[in-house]
């Protein structure tokens, strides 16, 4: 049992909880007052997944943990909305490489633009920005 009010340290206990012998669970308290509630870390890991597990610690440092501010108005749920394609290129990120694969850095550019506007089909950010600033996409 882990007890916190850290956003930061539930998103790590649910990244360990996947390398946990099946036998053994990670609960965690977490909260105060009326937001306090008991989590099972192990079963949030099983619910989402090895992959979007692994690269839930990552996800979390570029949408709004504690010391990275959210992309302007668009915090967790937008970015989550969006998350499969991301996935990869996180995973890729977090096995520490020396530098970014282009593919990776086109992901995450794809990604900021869907958290912007949802059904674009840009894939490039500079003509994505361009648009918003010419007024031809609302971005929410």
């Amino acid at each position: 049992m882990i007890t916190t009010v850290d956003t930061d340290v539930v998103v790590l206990a649910v990244s360990v909880a996947q390398n946990l012998q099946p036998e053994n669970e990670l609960r965690i308290a977490f909260g105060t007052g009326k937001g306090f509630r008991y989590l099972a870390a192990h079963e949030v890991a099983a619910g989402l997944g090895p992959e979007k597990t692994q690269a839930l610690p990552m996800f979390h440092s570029r949408t709004e943990c504690d010391t990275v501010s959210s992309f302007a108005s668009h915090g967790k749920k937008t970015a989550w909305a969006v998350l499969s394609e991301l996935t990869k290129a996180l995973l890729k990120l977090s096995s520490a490489p020396s530098y970014i694969p282009e593919e990776v850095m086109h992901t995450i550019e794809r990604f900021v633009i869907l958290l912007y506007d949802r059904t674009s089909t840009c894939t490039d950010i500079d003509k994505a920005c361009k648009k918003l600033v010419q007024g031809r996409t609302t971005w929410s």
